[in-house]
């Protein structure tokens, strides 16, 4: 039994040092849309690295996360960081458009994953791109179990949020927000396990618009 226990802690263990690694693929983020053909006249830069939005390694002891740019960045990053506003991957294309209390598709691209779960966010002012403003609008999954996806597996998770029935923006930002749960930790209850304590994060911001 000693030896089940101790080859159990060596194996989570390991797995809590595997990466997660994601992308947010419909509406296609900033760092992605050069992935979608749909977008490809609009010369979007390729960020080969899209999956890799995490903060810059930064583990996030809190939930969504304060010591990370909003689109995944580094915090470190002197402004504007390469996914925001006016960054090397922004290029104003708007890769969604909605109505006003719209069920809307949503798929992310999964290259590794390990538990945790996943929220969506919108920010109606791209000009006030902070944490602050996606804050205000936690988009609800469409099936009514609240504003959290729970991860998959490796692939292609898809699922539905709706829109606020009273938001109209011409440009509007939802951020994608994946919150790993693979990391060993300090638990609230004083003991230690997987998904406790600081997790990795990752992001991805899409500019749409809400008609």
């Amino acid at each position: 039994m000693a030896k089940f226990a101790i080859a159990l802690i060596a194996a989570l263990a390991v797995m809590s040092t595997v990466s997660a690694h994601g992308r947010f693929m419909k509406p296609a983020s900033r760092s992605s849309v050069w992935r979608v053909p749909e977008f490809a006249s609009q010369n979007p830069p390729a960020n080969y690295d899209d999956n890799q939005l995490y903060c810059g390694g930064v583990h996030q002891a809190d939930d969504p996360g304060t010591n990370c740019g909003v689109c995944g960045d580094p915090l470190s990053q002197g402004a504007p960081r390469d996914n925001e506003l006016n960054g090397k991957y922004y290029k104003g294309i708007i890769t969604g458009r909605y109505t006003a209390g719209q069920v809307i598709d949503i798929e992310v691209d999964l290259t590794t994953a390990h538990l945790g779960n996943m929220e969506w966010r919108l920010c109606t002012n791209p000009q006030s791109e902070n944490q602050a403003c996606f804050n205000q609008h936690v988009l609800q999954l469409a099936n009514g179990s609240g504003t959290k996806l729970a991860a998959g597996p490796t692939g292609m998770p898809r699922t539905q949020v709706r829109l606020p029935a009273g938001v109209r923006c011409d440009h509007c930002v939802i951020q994608w927000n994946y919150r790993a749960g693979n990391g060993w930790g300090q638990c609230e209850d004083g003991s230690q396990g997987p998904g406790c304590g600081p997790q990795e994060t990752f992001r991805g911001c899409s500019d749409i618009s809400i008609s």
